[in-house]
């Protein structure tokens, strides 16, 4: 029996939020008779970012009955479920996750498509803010001390709804993943701000702490989140050609989409000052834009697989701040905008980039991704087809929030700034 539920929606950022509503519902499987999935919950949208001025602040939250989960890390047993944001009766223009919806209804499921996605989120394990560890990629105990630890949470995570692929150590001290199964995009941005949530709570209950901070330390990889994709028609996976390593021309039509709207996609899937600071040469974190079959130096990759059911390319850029229901509406912008204009993959680049010199990558065309949030506003404000796969609230918004955000950091003294130039 649960004796509450909990009713979500995310911010403007992504960031998890909730209302807790007595209930007295007996199994999971006939929750949705409660009152509460047609009467909702009202929020004050003046007190969440990215949502409403105080002088028309009142939204109303419905729950989604096909997202209820359980969530079994709590003490006594708890359901929750996701919202959809309402005001005066009609959707809120400012619900993202709603934004998912609508780009997901007009550019995939009026062709009869579906995306699906397997993201990868890594986020680092911390005792009093430093690594619980010193392992590397793939250690197993006792360099990687937490992995008794980390076993226990695909238990929690899959009673949630999420399946689990694998999990391991990565490259960096106390940094593990956790990878999740590829599922339809608006259940995969369900998954993502649920797991965040319960990798949180779990690494909590232990006294740990857990970071999805893109680049916490400045000697070690950063947390990346890469995205999976592959467009579906039914049980066929319409990027499947048969061959390891090698997509269809559909796939490569909407990888060039990506490709195209990289340097605006960036700020989207990547959206923090703190992003920047992972995506720099030397760390396997992508810079450069351009793709190929396996090769990890590039924006886009084809990871080598052996059945034809699992054709997909990786796109290596979004990191665990998106907002997973923006990220992922962009991305289905821009990949879609490639399908619509034919556009063609450049030649693929097999080297390793980061090792090329300047001289080199200009000879090959190949671009530079946003070199700091800045950077990556401009871009964002030149590209007419993410701005439109946001929406005009959510884009004028976010760019407001983002811009402070980066006079914010642009405008903050340091140590470093005391170190560096006390002497001048």
């Amino acid at each position: 029996m649960f004796s509450v539920l909990e009713i979500r929606f995310v911010d403007i950022h992504g960031k998890l939020k909730a209302m807790n509503v007595p209930v007295n519902i007996h199994e999971l499987q006939t929750a949705q008779s409660d009152p509460i999935f047609t009467e909702g919950a009202n929020v004050d949208g003046s007190s969440v970012a990215g949502f409403t001025p105080l002088e028309n602040s009142d939204l109303h939250l419905i729950p989604d009955a096909d997202s209820i989960i359980e969530l079994s890390y709590t003490e006594e047993p708890k359901i929750a479920v996701m919202c959809e944001v309402r005001q005066h009766n009609k959707v809120f223009i400012g619900d993202t996750r709603s934004r998912l919806k609508a780009i997901i209804d007009e550019k995939l499921s009026s062709r009869g498509w579906t995306l699906k996605v397997g993201p990868e989120p890594e986020f680092f394990l911390l005792k009093d803010n430093k690594p619980v560890d010193t392992g590397k990629y793939a250690d197993i105990f006792p360099n990687a001390i937490a992995e008794g630890v980390i076993k226990r949470f695909p238990s929690h995570l899959e009673k949630a709804g999420i399946l689990c692929k694998v999990h391991h150590h990565e490259g960096g001290a106390g940094q593990y993943e956790i990878e999740i199964k590829h599922s339809e995009a608006l259940h995969t941005a369900d998954s993502i701000v649920t797991y965040k949530a319960i990798v949180r709570a779990l690494a909590a209950k232990i006294g740990y702490s857990a970071t999805f901070m893109p680049k916490p330390f400045g000697d070690a990889n950063g947390n990346g989140m890469h995205f999976h994709l592959s467009l579906w028609k039914g049980d066929e996976n319409l990027f499947a050609t048969g061959n390891p390593s090698e997509v269809s021309t559909l796939g490569q039509q909407f990888m060039a989409g990506i490709l195209d709207h990289a340097e605006a996609l960036t700020v989207i899937v990547a959206p923090t000052v703190n992003s920047f600071k992972r995506l720099v040469p030397g760390f396997e974190a992508p810079v450069y834009i351009a793709w190929a079959p396996l090769n990890r130096s590039t924006l886009c990759r084809v990871p080598m697989f052996q059945d034809p059911h699992t054709a997909r390319f990786e796109y290596r850029c979004p990191d665990p701040s998106s907002n997973p229901y923006l990220a992922l509406a962009a991305v289905i912008a821009a990949g879609i905008d490639g399908i619509d204009r034919k556009l063609e993959l450049s030649s693929p680049v097999k080297s390793n980039i980061f090792k090329f010199t300047s001289e080199e990558r200009d000879k090959l065309g190949i671009k530079t991704l946003p070199g700091n949030l800045f950077q990556a506003l401009t871009c964002l404000e030149n590209d007419r087809v993410i701005q439109e796969a946001l929406g005009t609230h959510i884009f004028n918004h976010f760019l407001k929030l983002k811009k402070k955000e980066w006079l914010q950091y642009s405008t903050q003294v340091t140590d470093w700034d005391w170190k560096e130039y006390i002497d001048v």
